[in-house]
C-alpha cells in the first residue's frame, strides 16, 4: 500500500475530546506536519482546541476536514460508535487513517473500514498505546530474536478505578470495559503470538458496583482464549478499585511462558510516588488525590512543554511512518479486527456462558 512519504503533511483530526486534543497537540510539534485541521460536532470543543493549538482550519462538520485538500492523513478520535463514517471517507480518498481503539464496535463496520483502505490503496492503523510502553516493545524484540521460544502460556491482569470506569461510561455507553480496556491485553498477546490465531473463548463476568449506580455494566471479567497451537491466554479484568486509589491509570500484569524463556511485566506503577497536600491531578478523571503513582497515567504525561509516554510515542511513530515510509509497530487494521472479534466473543461467552468457537 502507498503512504505519503514526504516531509510536509497536512493532518486532519476528527473529534476534539481527550484523545483528539492529545493527538493534535502532539502532531503540531512533529517536524513533518505543516497544516492542522480539526473538527468536532460540539462547537465549543472545536473552537477551544483550535485556538489552543492554533489550528489552520476549525469546523463542526467532520467531512469538511476529511475532504479538505490540504489534509493528507486523518486521525479519528471520536467516540467509538462514530469511528466508521469519517474513517471510511478518508480511506476512500486514499488518505491514511489512525483511529482510536477499538477499530469499531461491530465486525461489519470494521470490514467496511478495511475494505475502504484496500479500495483507496492506503493504510489504516488503530491506537493501542499499551504496545508503546518501552518494556513491551523490548518484549516483542526478544520474541522476534527467539529468546523465549515457542510461547505456551500467557496471563494478563488489568485493573482500574471506579472513577475511570464512570468516565468511560459517560463517554460512550456502547463500549463495555471489555471493549475499552481488556482489548489492550488481547492486542498485546495477539501481537506476541503473531502467526498464531485464537480458536476458542470461555468467559465469565460479574458486577454489582456500577449497577447500584444505575449503569448496566460488569466490573469483573475473566476469560480463557485458546490459540490454534494450544497456547492458553488467561485474562482478568477488574474495574473496581476505589475512586481515590492513587493510580492515575491502568494497572497491568502480563506474563508469558515459553519453551526457552519467560517474560514477566509488572505494570502496577508503584515505583514512582508523588504526594502533595494540594493534591496530585488525575488528568483523565479530573480529580486530585493526595498521593499518586506518577507514571501510572496510561497515555503518558505533559512535562516541560511536551507530551511524554506511550501515547506520544505511538502518535509520533505513525507520523514518522507517513513522512518517511519506515515500518511502524502500530496496530494494523487486520490485527485490530481480530482484537474486536475476540473481545466480542468474550462478551458473548460471558453473557451466554457458552464456549465460543472462532473461525480462522
Amino acid at each position: 500500500m502507498k503512504n505519503i512519504n514526504h516531509k510536509n503533511i497536512g493532518i486532519g483530526v476528527v473529534g476534539c475530546g481527550r484523545m483528539g486534543r492529545l493527538r493534535s497537540s502532539i502532531a503540531t510539534s512533529h517536524p513533518a506536519v505543516n497544516y492542522i485541521a480539526i473538527s468536532d460536532r460540539v462547537t465549543e470543543n472545536a473552537e477551544n482546541l483550535g485556538l489552543d493549538i492554533k489550528a489552520d482550519k476549525i469546523s463542526t462538520n467532520n467531512m469538511d476536514i476529511v475532504e479538505n485538500d490540504n489534509v493528507h492523513a486523518v486521525i479519528v478520535s471520536t467516540s467509538e460508535p462514530e469511528h466508521c463514517e469519517p474513517a471510511v471517507r478518508a480511506l476512500e480518498l486514499g488518505k491514511p487513517v489512525l483511529v482510536e481503539k477499538p477499530i469499531a464496535l461491530t465486525l461489519k463496520d470494521a470490514d467496511r473500514m478495511i475494505n475502504a483502505a484496500i479500495k483507496g490503496g492506503t493504510t489504516l492503523h488503530v491506537g493501542y498505546t499499551l504496545r508503546f510502553n518501552r518494556h513491551y516493545l523490548i518484549g516483542k524484540q526478544q520474541i522476534l530474536e527467539d529468546k523465549i521460544g515457542n510461547i505456551i502460556s500467557c496471563t494478563g491482569r488489568f485493573y482500574n478505578s471506579k472513577a475511570t470506569g464512570l468516565e468511560i461510561i459517560k463517554r460512550s455507553k456502547e463500549a463495555s470495559f471489555i471493549q475499552d480496556a481488556l482489548t489492550y491485553l488481547v492486542d498485546l498477546f495477539g501481537w506476541y503470538l503473531e502467526g498464531n490465531y485464537p480458536v476458542e473463548v470461555i468467559a465469565r463476568s460479574h458486577g454489582t458496583i456500577y449497577r447500584k449506580l444505575g449503569h448496566d455494566a460488569d466490573e469483573i471479567t475473566s476469560a480463557i482464549i485458546t490459540y490454534s497451537d494450544g497456547t492458553i491466554v488467561n485474562l482478568s479484568l477488574g474495574y473496581c478499585l476505589p475512586s481515590n486509589y492513587p493510580s492515575h491509570g491502568r494497572l497491568i500484569r502480563a506474563e508469558l511462558i515459553g519453551e526457552k524463556g519467560v517474560l514477566f511485566f509488572d505494570d502496577d506503577r508503584k515505583e514512582h510516588i508523588g504526594f502533595s497536600e494540594d493534591g496530585m491531578h488525575h488528568a483523565y478523571v479530573g480529580q486530585d488525590t493526595e498521593m499518586a503513582f506518577l507514571t501510572s497515567n496510561a497515555s503518558g504525561n505533559w512535562a516541560l512543554g511536551k507530551y511524554w509516554g506511550p501515547f506520544g510515542e505511538e502518535t509520533r511513530s505513525w507520523l514518522d511512518f507517513l513522512s518517511t515510509g519506515i515500518d511502524c509497530p502500530n496496530t494494523t487494521a487486520t490485527q485490530a479486527r481480530k482484537n474486536l472479534e475476540v473481545t466480542l466473543a468474550i462478551e458473548e461467552a460471558a453473557r451466554t456462558k457458552k464456549i465460543i468457537n472462532l473461525i480462522k
